[in-house]
């Protein structure tokens, strides 16, 4: 359990350095290099999802709450929408303009769905986790931006890109990925 605990914790302070450290983060670019410091970040979140995988697959699923009858109907929903929001981070779209944070607004959906279907410690440790650090990151970006970030440029091209790519991965996972990723076929 302490393996996956530091998984979450590790790749949710990896993310949210930036937000509250801006300054140092600054100093530590200047010192170390573009290259080096993506390099560190990339390196920080490898041993965090490493950790994360590692951690969950040695763990066995031990019951903490009764799902809700109707959570797999509300995943079948949400799931698509997650998905489309987590490809929506980038490029001029819609999505982006209105909803600001979509790609932590899709980590939050992802991350409520799933503890509607997984009961398990050890899904409330990973889905919990990172559902809280995309909640936090969400309020303290928005905290920090108030009125000083102009809402991104919007294009419908871009926003029927990010609806394709997100109902493309929701198809993907559901019959291959998410049965490579975690173990756990959907069919």
């Amino acid at each position: 359990m302490l393996l996956l605990m530091l998984g979450v914790l590790l790749f949710a302070l990896v993310h949210l350095y930036p937000c509250f450290a801006q300054a140092h983060r600054v100093r530590l670019r200047a010192r170390l290099g573009e290259s080096r410091y993506k390099g560190m970040f990339s390196l920080l979140l490898l041993v965090a999802i490493g950790c994360i995988v590692a951690g969950w697959r040695s763990l066995y699923p031990m019951p903490l709450y009764f799902p809700p009858s109707w959570g797999p109907a509300a995943v079948q929903g949400l799931m698509p929408l997650a998905m489309i929001l987590l490809c929506s981070g980038q490029g001029a779209n819609h999505f982006r303009r209105w909803l600001r944070h979509p790609q932590l607004l899709g980590v939050l959906i992802w991350s409520g769905a799933h503890l509607l279907v997984n009961a398990e410690a050890r899904s409330l440790i990973l889905f919990g986790g990172l559902g809280l650090w995309a909640l936090v990151s969400i309020i303290w970006i928005s905290i920090r931006d108030w009125g000083r970030v102009a809402r991104p440029e919007a294009s419908w091209q871009g926003t029927l890109t990010s609806l394709g790519l997100g109902l493309v991965a929701t198809v993907v996972l559901i019959f291959w990925g998410h049965g490579w990723l975690t173990g756990m076929a959907l069919r």
